[in-house]
């Protein structure tokens, strides 16, 4: 464990005047780093103190929460159970496979039951045959979640104390709700909507514990929606990697980074700011995505260093 997570400068990411650190979630654990340790740390400690029997949770057949997850609790010796979106699983889907090597019980459900979650008689069925469970939302988003990401802007206040402007991609909002609640009153907060999702603002309003608004999502770099992504986004994700040896998944991170630097350059955001990103990890999702094009002979590729 790499705590608290390093900052690293990045130069020559403009050509506007700035000042841009980088802090690197992704390198607080090799296998279960980013902001997914940020929303579990909390959480399994209440599945410790609550002595539960197994944890269950849910997510997409390449959910970095799913690995993440698996990966911690096999280092934490807690029996996990994933219930995984769609009717089969891929036998050769790398995200599973490992999930499954880290000891996580895998059970498909049909879309139809994920989309209904806790309402679903199918759903409810797979809970009753684990008696006993701690229950982790999708995303692993709760209250503790955000108690624990809030951490991320407390430990870049230490390290750096006079950042103006911060970065973060959404998914699920608990990520993004942290590293509000913990911002600095004269700090802003750009959230990067990697999802195409209209009810964000209602979704983070209901997780936001702070009364201010010196937050902002950003809706133009969703790419099509999540997991979506074109020729444009896989160049700039392979250009910088290659400029600064530093991976960005194809999912949050890339498009974080890409608006930042299209904001920059339109005047978004104006020159002359300490600008932090945080780098949410989801490296995973590299390994998900270039299966996924190889599996349909797409040569568009995400190069690895």
């Amino acid at each position: 464990m790499q705590l608290p997570s390093p900052v690293q400068q990045i130069s020559n990411f403009s050509d506007q005047h700035i000042s841009l650190y980088l802090k690197r979630e992704d390198l607080i654990h090799p296998e279960f780093g980013g902001n997914k340790w940020r929303k579990l740390k909390y959480n399994l400690e209440a599945f410790k103190a609550g002595n539960y029997k197994q944890l269950i949770t849910f997510g997409g057949p390449f959910s970095n929460h799913i690995a993440a997850t698996a990966s911690a609790c096999r280092h934490y010796n807690i029996p996990c159970v994933g219930v995984i979106r769609g009717s089969a699983l891929d036998s050769q889907n790398p995200t599973l496979i490992k999930a499954k090597a880290h000891g996580m019980a895998l059970i498909p459900v049909s879309r139809e039951a994920y989309k209904l979650k806790m309402d679903a008689q199918e759903i409810q069925a797979i809970i009753a045959g684990y008696p006993n469970s701690y229950i982790l939302p999708e995303g692993g988003t709760n209250a503790l979640a955000v108690k624990g990401t809030q951490e991320i802007t407390e430990e870049l206040n230490n390290q750096i104390p006079d950042i103006d402007i911060i970065l973060t991609p959404i998914g699920t909002g608990g990520t993004a709700a942290g590293i509000i609640n913990g911002a600095k009153e004269n700090q802003f907060v750009y959230v990067i909507n990697s999802m195409k999702n209209i009810e964000l603002e209602n979704i983070l309003s209901t997780l936001v514990k702070v009364d201010r608004m010196n937050w902002q999502i950003v809706h133009d770099y969703h790419f099509g929606g999540f997991a979506k992504s074109n020729a444009e986004l896989i160049e700039f994700i392979n250009a910088f990697t290659e400029d600064y040896s530093i991976s960005l998944d194809p999912v949050y991170t890339s498009k974080m980074m890409y608006a930042l630097r299209d904001m920059l350059e339109t005047g978004q955001i104006n020159s002359g700011q300490k600008i932090a990103a945080i780098h949410t990890g989801g490296i995973q999702g590299i390994t998900a995505y270039n299966y996924m094009q190889l599996k349909y002979k797409d040569p568009l590729l995400i190069k690895t260093f």
